[in-house]
């Protein structure tokens, strides 16, 4: 791994970002709604009974890196920590890691910090 400002880190970054434009909002690609409202159309959507349903979450990509970049926990792992320690802790969670990792060695990506909003709702009682 390149350190981070290097030309070496620079260009794979250039070549990276390419490569995901060629990818967002294309068929066999990924949807970004922010960069075109019509990618709403490609949600995956369902219904369940909000008897069955505990908890739901939202999160940005940056909230998402405690399981899909870091890898300290599972989705089923992320929900008992919202559920047990609010989203301040999954928050303090993903910026400790990020802070652990400054020259984005460990677990590469693209930046050192990212946005990271969390919106969580749970059933109080039975």
């Amino acid at each position: 791994m390149t350190a981070p400002g290097s030309p070496e880190r620079q260009r794979a970054h250039e070549a990276l970002v390419q490569e995901e434009r060629s990818l967002r909002n294309t068929p066999g690609g990924y949807w970004v709604a922010a960069a075109d409202p019509a990618a709403a159309s490609q949600a995956l959507t369902g219904t369940e009974s909000a008897s069955r349903v505990q908890g739901a979450a939202l999160l940005a990509d940056g909230a998402a890196r405690l399981v899909t970049t870091f890898h300290a926990t599972d989705w089923q792992g992320y929900m008992t920590l919202l559920r047990h320690g609010g989203p301040e802790e999954v928050l303090r969670q993903v910026r400790e890691a990020e802070e652990s990792d400054p020259d984005l060695s460990r677990w590469p990506r693209s930046k050192q910090y990212d946005d990271a909003t969390t919106a969580y709702i749970h059933q109080a009682c039975c």
